[in-house]
Order: structure tokens, then C-alpha cells, then sequence
């Protein structure tokens, strides 16, 4: 067993999919679509004949190295083909060079990490496999009484949005405050225009009047539906549109061997949003390495 640090350049990105994709535990994050979008940079560490991979997204900043997560990531860490050991995962952090002063990784679920330089971070997932009443009974008073507002109000539900039009929603809604900045949207259109044409992006929205007031984007990748990114104005929290567009979604995919992933979330308005589904908390791990030279050191604490 042995695990190489790779330079971009010299990664073999046919044989880098083919891990993800056989991986047990690789997410669409992982995948050189997503890392060569919306990472600045990225190397890796790649054990064998790429069993098991990890990447390593990085900048430079005032002439030090330091890994940090990418904007609109979750989990990436250590992908692996064959079942992840607590050694394995010690040995790949261990192989992280040592010219990378200061790591912020988020690892996957399969990743844990027993340290103190690790937090618990808090997903939430619903498996999909049962038919549509079955997950509806599930849902919360709350999220049922919102949908039947949305009903009420005539909202019409069509698949297929342009994502441009959710991505300006959402900036609108949210003004640029969820930690993103104006080029990580500008690189986040790019993917989704190159998942569209690969079949791996489903956007659906809310109009009233003809007008969209709310829409979500998912990306579709084995067998997980992750709910990216989502926008909505005023109209939409007063007459239920986002309920309506969950509860559709998960009609469309219910009885079916997906999980649907809610990206998120430790912020407790988003928690209660997705809880409302009957989704249940599917940990992950965040690696916190501060090597900075003092007093820099001092600063990132």
C-alpha cells in the first residue's frame, strides 16, 4: 500500500472518474468536473493504482500553501473503492506534505476521525426507497400545512428551469451572504452547465402568474440527489413554493434507490427546513490542521 502526492498535471483524470464512480463512498464533489470548476487549485494523494483517492484543493497567500473547501462543496476526503480502515485514514492525513501550512478539509461520512483537530459537522439525508405516501407521512404538520397553502394559491410546479434564472433568485435572496463570492457563481454556472449536457443536474421551480418566485437545483450523480442550491423571493415564504418544490421532488424520485442528499446543515433554520421531511442527521468530519508560522497562527485560531 502505498499513497503518492500527485501534481495536477500528472493525474491520470480517466482513471481518477473511474475510482470515484466505483467508490463506495465518492461524491460528485470529488469528481474532476466539480474539482476543476470550482477548486483555484488542486493535487492529490492517490494510493496504488488509484484504489483510493483524496484531493487537495489549495491557494497561495502571501507565499504560504493552505487547503481549504471550495465554495458550494460538502464532503470530499478520502474516496476508496474498497472499505475505508481508521489506519487508512490516519495514513493519507499523515501524507498531506508538510508545505501545506494550515488545512480546512471537510472529510466524508466514511472519514471519521478520532482527534481533537477534527469537528462533527451535521448533514441530512432521506432514503427514497418507499412509495410517495409513505415518505409524505413522514412530513412534518408544519410542511404539509405550507403545501396545501401552496396548492391553495395556485402555485404551478415545471421541471426544466433555466439555472441562471435560480442562481439570480437565490443571489437576490440571500445576497452573495452564504459564503460565496461573485466568481464562485460565475464558476458555479459553468458546472451546471457542463452537468446539464451529462445529465447529472435537475432544476425545478415554483410560478406564480407565469412568474418564478422559487426554484432548486440537484445534482444527480450514482445514487444520490444533492440539493445544491435553491432561490426564492418574498411571495414565495408567504404562500408555501418551496414546500410545494421538496414535496415534488421527492414524488419524482420516490420508490427509487436515491438518497436525498439536503447538503446541510449546522444552521438551525435550515435544519428545521429539512427535518420537516422527515430527513435524519448523516455526520461528517472537518479537519482543522494550523501549522501557520507565529503570529500568523494566532490569527487563524
Amino acid at each position: 500500500m502505498e499513497i503518492k502526492y500527485i501534481l495536477n498535471k500528472d493525474i491520470d483524470k480517466q482513471k481518477w472518474n473511474e475510482s470515484i464512480n466505483k467508490s463506495f463512498n465518492g461524491l460528485i464533489y470529488s469528481t474532476t468536473d466539480f474539482l476543476d470548476t470550482m477548486a483555484t487549485n488542486w493535487d492529490a494523494l492517490v494510493m496504488d493504482n488509484y484504489e483510493a483517492v483524496m484531493p487537495l484543493i489549495f491557494r497561495k497567500k502571501i507565499g504560504i500553501y493552505y487547503i481549504y473547501p471550495p465554495a458550494f462543496s460538502q464532503q470530499i476526503g478520502i474516496s476508496s473503492i474498497n472499505k475505508i480502515s481508521d489506519d487508512l485514514i490516519d495514513l493519507f492525513v499523515k501524507s498531506i506534505p508538510t508545505k501545506f501550512k494550515y488545512i480546512e478539509m471537510n472529510l466524508n461520512r466514511t472519514n471519521e476521525v478520532n482527534s481533537e483537530k477534527v469537528i462533527k459537522r451535521n448533514n441530512f439525508t432521506l432514503l427514497l426507497n418507499n412509495n410517495f405516501d409513505f415518505l409524505q407521512n413522514n412530513f412534518s404538520r408544519s410542511a404539509n400545512r405550507n403545501i396545501k397553502k401552496a396548492i391553495a394559491e395556485n402555485i404551478v410546479i415545471k421541471e426544466d428551469v433555466n439555472f441562471v434564472e435560480i442562481i439570480q433568485l437565490h443571489r437576490q435572496r440571500f445576497n452573495d451572504a452564504v459564503g460565496a463570492k461573485s466568481n464562485d457563481y460565475v464558476n458555479l454556472q459553468l458546472l451546471f452547465t457542463i452537468l446539464s449536457k451529462k445529465k447529472m443536474l435537475f432544476t425545478i421551480g415554483a410560478f406564480k402568474d407565469d412568474k418564478l418566485i422559487a426554484g432548486s437545483i440537484y445534482f444527480v450523480y450514482k445514487n444520490r440527489i444533492t440539493f445544491i442550491i435553491n432561490g426564492n423571493n418574498e411571495m414565495s415564504l408567504k404562500n408555501g413554493a418551496s414546500h410545494l418544490l421538496m414535496q415534488q421532488t421527492i414524488h419524482k424520485y420516490c420508490n427509487s434507490n436515491y438518497i436525498l442528499d439536503f447538503e446541510g446543515s449546522d444552521f438551525v433554520e435550515f435544519a428545521r427546513f429539512y427535518k420537516q421531511y422527515g430527513a435524519e442527521v448523516e455526520n461528517y468530519y472537518m479537519l482543522k490542521i494550523n501549522n501557520l508560522p507565529f503570529p500568523i497562527s494566532l490569527f487563524k485560531k
